[in-house]
């Protein structure tokens, strides 16, 4: 599934596949849906402080990355904090990033899917 939003005044293309759950991995040295959870766990907390930002960044980073071959770092770089304050923006990424992850929690007859801890 792939979804195109725009953040930080850039229209950013993002896709889920398994690669996205490989790639995160490999690329971070955590799992994704564990960090999905932390940063949930954060936001209800209201706590978006740097971790929470961290942690966002790593989730778009990793679904951007089919289309864009340059760093983490150099992706951050290209942005700007006050990219989070776009309110719109920050609704319709949130969302896009929803539908996608979503997407990979559930089997193809609509039932839910729980992997085990």
């Amino acid at each position: 599934m792939e979804k195109t939003v725009k953040f930080g005044g850039k229209d950013i293309r993002l896709a889920y596949s398994v690669f996205t759950i490989i790639s995160y991995r490999n690329t971070f040295g955590k799992e994704l849906f564990e960090d999905v959870e932390r940063l949930e766990k954060l936001i209800a907390k209201n706590k978006t402080d740097s971790r929470a930002i961290e942690v966002l960044f790593k989730i778009i980073y990793s679904l951007h990355k089919p289309f864009y071959s340059d760093s983490f770092d150099h992706f951050m770089q290209s942005y700007q904090l006050s990219v989070f304050t776009n309110e719109h923006e920050m609704n319709e990424l949130v969302k896009a990033i929803g539908e996608l992850l979503s997407e990979g929690k559930q089997p193809s007859n609509g039932a839910v899917y729980n992997p085990k801890k």
